[in-house]
């Protein structure tokens, strides 16, 4: 159980710290950031949808940074699952806009789907 929670631990440590250079990357330089999305902030609607997805991600990681800290792998568990939605939705959105996908968005789901289960593995093995 050990080598679990610690490769738990380290993944999502590097997962966090990965989305949190993105979100401050948008904060300091909100062009660059938005064309590592996948788009350019070429107008007013597409500048505050990448504001909103920026934040998003950003109170994200403040929350799963606390609960990875407190070890509070139950409650982690709940965010990582359900985030596992949010690189759906901005898939389905960029696809909907007509813009091309990154395989970024790709790779977070795939990422995010093998840490919910890791977490929840967690979650579990800290119960028993």
């Amino acid at each position: 159980m050990r080598a679990l929670t610690a490769v738990t631990f380290t993944l999502t440590l590097l997962l966090i710290l990965v989305q949190v250079a993105f979100a401050v990357r948008g904060i300091v330089d909100p062009a660059a950031g938005a064309m590592g999305f996948g788009y350019p902030t070429d107008s007013a609607t597409a500048s505050f949808y990448h504001a909103v997805y920026r934040d998003r991600n950003l109170v994200i990681c403040v929350i799963g940074l606390a609960l990875l800290f407190l070890r509070m792998w139950g409650a982690l568990a709940i965010v990582l699952v359900t985030s596992t939605t949010l690189p759906v939705y901005d898939i389905i959105a960029l696809m909907q806009a007509g813009v091309p996908v990154l395989p970024l968005h790709y790779v977070t789901l795939a990422v995010l789907v093998v840490l919910s289960g890791l977490t929840v593995a967690c979650a579990v093995a800290t119960r028993a």
